[in-house]
């Protein structure tokens, strides 16, 4: 979530939101430690819209603790959630970095690392049923940002959400950040990009990659180079390490939803 190398967690710095989750390009509204990301959790098993039946037999043991930039806030999208994303075009004066081929690579490999199909990354139609927004800052911001601040810093990547509020005994879920044109749209997160900061295509699929696994509900930095969750990415396909993690949160019950 909250990334402090180049790329940076969209979402305020980690700081911890009254009682919610976190960014990464997420920041978590429940913790200082969000510093870097903004990230809204909701719904929990508590809640009956929260599928709390994902299996949890063959999960297996995270590689590394994956809430360490949310001050231990677990977030992630509800089970089954099929997760539209809608990619802003940049000018034609941005080339030759292509934004689009970098997230739908991020897409068909993150999707095959959902061993239940507890979620499934899929490219939107049309921006107002995207729940993912990725742009790079040479484009305007798509959206309305939320209660808790956006400041990329910078950063090359930047994941941001904002926790929502929810009743008393109810797991609270990211904000909707309103569209900047076209409605308010269903986008709870958005995905920023500074292809200032990188020198090649391949250096831009890391990133993205990465700030995809920030997205997802992995809200920590990896210290191998080897994994794509690593603190400075250049790995453009999750390893085993980045697996393991994401698979086992996916068992995990929630504190904040996307």
């Amino acid at each position: 979530m909250g990334v402090a190398h180049q790329r940076r967690l969209a979402g305020a710095p980690l700081k911890r939101p009254a009682l919610v989750p976190l960014p990464s390009a997420v920041s978590t509204p429940r913790a200082s430690a969000w510093s870097r990301l903004r990230v809204a959790v909701s719904g929990v098993c508590v809640l009956s819209t929260f599928a709390c039946d994902a299996p949890t037999a063959s999960r297996p043991k995270p590689a590394f603790a994956p809430t360490t930039l949310t001050g231990g806030v677990l977030y992630r999208w509800e089970s089954g959630t099929t997760i539209r994303v809608w990619v802003v075009n940049s000018p034609p004066s941005a080339a030759p970095l292509d934004l689009g081929l970098a997230t739908r690579q991020a897409i068909e490999r993150w999707n095959a690392v959902a061993a239940f199909r507890e979620f499934t990354l899929k490219s939107a139609t049309r921006i107002d049923e995207a729940q993912i927004i990725i742009y790079d800052g040479v484009a305007a911001l798509p959206v309305s940002v939320g209660t808790c601040g956006f400041n990329p810093r910078g950063a090359a990547g930047y994941t941001y959400f904002c926790p929502g509020t929810a009743a008393v005994g109810a797991i609270p879920r990211a904000e909707i950040l309103p569209l900047s044109q076209d409605g308010p749209g269903l986008t709870t997160v958005v995905i920023r990009l500074d292809r200032g900061r990188v020198s090649n295509q391949s250096s831009y699929n890391a990133i993205v990659a990465h700030e995809f696994g920030h997205a997802l509900g992995i809200g920590a930095h990896s210290d191998l180079p080897t994994d794509v969750m690593f603190g400075l990415p250049t790995a453009e396909t999750p390893s085993e390490r980045d697996r393991a993690t994401l698979r086992w949160l996916l068992g995990q019950h929630p504190a904040l939803v996307l």
